[in-house]
């Protein structure tokens, strides 16, 4: 009896299981369509794809184009799934009539991506792609089997116009955009590294403190400064920080890529903003200018301006010096330095005269050639007969040029025994003279000449026929004579007659009889006296 129920039972049990898969399979056979997503079991790995059983008759099938969008071999497909393993699947196809079960691992793994990505983008994390290829406006990248995009203006920091060194290489990025519907991502290299440029500056800003010396590569220069990278950040030299010395435009003292060194004069941590100074690492040639260039050394130095008073010449970087318009000849006075010097040239001066408080230095170009006055002296002595051109007439006298650059005068009363009333009248421009040197004075840069004492004396005349001469009023005429007399008269070329100043018996013998009476009113009227009756 016990036996008999127990098979019976069995038997109840047998079909009740027998009932509940076909009820399940029937389920199964009108709920299983295309678009479903299913947890499935791995059976075996084929030839032609992944049989997985899935609760339903048969088995479905994976092909192995839809078990990843990886681009995998033959091999790497087989082996990436084995009998055993549990796997999402999504039915492409259910023939139920004909048996077959189309399921798809590649759907599944792209919609979970899919999550995973948009989860990344709402967080702000960074993502590892893989650069694939190089398409117009920008890079294409593998991001955990989907594609991204990257602009080109999104790659790095700057503008890159080459782009093929990022092929094949992995790269930190951000997702900056995602639409699933138009399967579409952004991604972004330079927000990661304006990120970590932001943190690195903050950093950098704290650790800097004014006086500190950093090193660092100028990237910019304009008109007001240079810009020099110090790594995070950039600090910008001004221009008046960048030499002592002086120029146009920071481009002729300094050229970008150049390597520099300079001092921290302020920090900004907020405005991100650091002024530099280079020349304060250079010593003030100032402060040591009167023990290099003692007063009476010679300097070399380049022409950097010209003024109506003279010349600035750059004798080091920082430290120039003037060649005022007196100090450029011995034997003329130019108009404009430029007659004399060009802007830009090497000269060689004398250090006149030094003030290192007041930053001035004196220099002297003549200085530098023999003084061509103190030869004259030597060459002409007073009595000495020399022959010149005629360079200037005036009412007072003439002008003659011994030497080239050199010029006397030949005062209206040495002109002739006679008085000449317009010197214009006798003498021209041009023609020469013969003349004798009364007295050459060096210091004064002055040279008084005689004409009438190479001139034979005028006869005298017989007592009876001397007529007698009418005498002139005192009042403005003597008074007039008187002043200009005492009052020293100054000419062009820096000339001052001085008649007083020569030896009557200096002058040869072979040219001119003097005699004492002649000689003494010859310097009677020198001097603007008149015999009175």
């Amino acid at each position: 009896m016990a036996a008999s129920e127990q098979k019976e039972q069995a038997t109840q049990t047998q079909f009740s299981m027998e009932e509940a898969l076909e009820a399940t399979g029937g389920r199964l056979e009108k709920t299983l369509r295309p678009g479903q997503i299913l947890t499935g079991k791995v059976v075996f790995v084929g030839s032609e794809g992944v049989a997985v059983d899935i609760g339903a008759k048969v088995e479905g099938m994976i092909p192995f184009n839809q078990l990843t969008e990886r681009a995998l071999t033959e091999e790497e497909l087989k082996a990436l799934l084995k009998p055993g393993d549990q796997v999402r699947v999504q039915v492409l196809k259910a023939d139920m009539e004909n048996g077959q079960i189309i399921l798809s691992r590649k759907k599944v793994e792209a919609a979970e991506v899919w999550d995973q990505v948009q989860a990344l983008y709402e967080k702000g994390e960074p993502v590892t792609v893989t650069i694939k290829e190089k398409v117009k406006g920008g890079l294409v990248a593998d991001l955990m089997g989907l594609e991204a995009f990257m602009p080109a203006s999104q790659v790095d920091l700057r503008r890159t116009p080459n782009l093929d060194p990022y092929l094949g290489q992995q790269v930190l990025a951000k997702i900056i955009e995602v639409h699933r519907k138009k399967q579409r991502i952004i991604l972004s290299r330079r927000a990661i590294l304006e990120e970590e440029q932001k943190r690195a500056k903050e950093a950098f800003l704290k650790s800097l403190e004014p006086g500190q010396e950093v090193e660092g590569v100028v990237v910019d220069v304009t008109e007001f400064g240079a810009f020099v990278n110090l790594g995070p950040v950039d600090g910008l030299v001004h221009r008046s920080e960048i030499t002592w010395g002086r120029f146009n435009h920071p481009k002729e003292v300094i050229r970008k890529g150049q390597k520099v060194r300079a001092k921290v004069l302020s920090v900004d941590p907020e405005k991100e903003r650091i002024n530099l100074s280079i020349k304060a690492l250079i010593p003030d040639p100032w402060t040591t200018v009167e023990e290099k260039y003692p007063v009476g050394s010679r300097v070399r130095g380049k022409v950097v301006g010209l003024t109506p008073f003279g010349a600035f010449i750059e004798v080091e970087p920082g430290l120039e010096g003037l060649i005022h318009v007196s100090e450029l000849s011995w034997t003329k006075r130019p108009r404009h330095p430029s007659e004399v010097l060009k802007e830009g040239e090497e000269v060689e001066a004398v250090v006149l005269r030094l003030d290192p408080q007041e930053r001035r230095l004196s220099l002297g170009l003549k200085q530098t050639q023999p003084d061509p006055w103190q030869a004259l002296v030597e060459k002409y002595p007073p009595g000495s007969v020399v022959k010149g051109k005629v360079t200037g007439v005036t009412e007072f006298g003439v002008f003659v040029e011994i030497e080239p650059g050199m010029e006397g005068l030949v005062h209206v009363s040495e002109l002739d025994y006679a008085r000449v009333e317009n010197p214009a009248a006798l003498f021209q421009r041009g023609e020469e003279m013969e003349v004798v040197v009364l007295n050459i004075d060096p210091v004064e840069q002055r040279i008084s000449l005689s004409r009438k004492r190479l001139l034979p004396p005028p006869a005298p005349r017989p007592k009876e026929e001397k007529e007698e001469r009418p005498r002139r009023a005192k009042g403005k005429t003597r008074e007039k004579r008187k002043a200009g007399r005492t009052s020293e008269r100054t000419y062009e070329y820096g000339a001052v007659a001085e008649y007083n100043l020569y030896d009557a018996s200096a002058v040869p013998t072979a040219t001119a009889t003097v005699k004492l009476g002649d000689l003494y009113g010859d310097l009677l009227a020198s001097l603007g006296l008149e015999e009175e009756k």
